[in-house]
């Protein structure tokens, strides 16, 4: 097959398709959300800000479920939203580390910064693989639901990949 492009075009074309799928990569998207309460929540910044939520199942693809264990004080993995001003934060415990980060609800979905950890030690190695998937399913949220557009007891994530996270709600906290 004949070349028709030169050396100089071809490496353009290289280096912006290498550049468009780098910016692709970075992308966390964002959770679409389904049902009329998540669609309720997602209209405003506000609507999960000073919420927290604690996971209590974990499906995966095919229906299996993951074993969620708490941490070595008893503590289980838990999501907390909130706003303070313009900033809104999410922070919890993810299984061995506490882990902070920022979100945002806006055109109707649902986007989780990459959350940043402590580095505790995190034995055994399950509960640590745990850990990493927890954090990594935060940033690849395809939609989420909620149970009420009042004061929703039940918060689901259904991941790109297929998982399922369900989140029972806990005890609030303080507004600041």
């Amino acid at each position: 097959m004949p070349n028709f492009l030169s050396t100089p075009t071809r490496v353009l074309c290289l280096g912006l398709l290498t550049a468009a799928l780098a910016g692709c990569a970075g992308m966390t998207g964002g959770a679409r959300p389904e049902g009329a309460a998540a669609a309720s929540a997602a209209t405003s910044k506000d609507s999960l800000a000073q919420t927290s939520w604690e996971l209590v199942r974990w499906s995966q693809p095919g229906g299996a479920l993951r074993d969620i264990p708490h941490g070595d004080n008893g503590e289980p993995i838990r999501l907390t939203f909130l706003a303070q001003g313009k900033q809104y934060q999410v922070n919890g415990f993810s299984g061995c580390n506490r882990y902070t980060g920022t979100y945002k609800l806006e055109r109707n979905k649902l986007v989780i910064d990459a959350p940043a950890t402590t580095r505790m030690a995190c034995v055994p190695p399950e509960r640590a693989k745990l850990e990493a998937d927890y954090l990594r399913a935060l940033r690849a949220i395809d939609t989420f639901t909620l149970d009420s557009g009042g004061a929703p007891r039940h918060l689901t994530f259904n991941l790109r990949g297929g998982d399922v996270l369900e989140f029972e709600r806990r005890q609030d906290p303080s507004t600041p």
